[in-house]
């Protein structure tokens, strides 16, 4: 496994463990990973995935978005300082010292 490979891998890890315990919503990735994020950096596919399961819920959320995309899809298509903003400003708000 490369660096990059074990770098998207570990940051998948700590998304999901801070969405898990709470400490990271959903609204707060989305407020980072914006449509246009997402648009710009996910392959087509994944965008298809994204829009089918908004349609099938009949609304597009934040909770869907990252149910259909989650942390390991996330970690390797959108950039890392993308991701990293939100989990700084969770671990901010969660009063974790960096």
């Amino acid at each position: 496994m490369s660096s990059t490979e074990n770098y998207e891998k570990w940051l998948a890890i700590v998304l999901a463990a801070a969405l898990d315990h709470d400490i990271l919503q959903p609204d707060d990735v989305l407020r980072y990973v914006t449509p246009e994020v997402l648009a710009s950096h996910l392959p087509p596919d994944v965008m298809s995935n994204v829009l089918a399961a908004s349609l099938t819920a009949g609304q597009m959320t934040a909770e869907v978005i990252l149910r259909t995309a989650g942390p390991g899809v996330l970690s390797r298509y959108v950039p890392p300082d993308i991701l990293w903003s939100a989990v700084r400003e969770a671990s901010r708000r969660a009063e974790i010292p960096a």
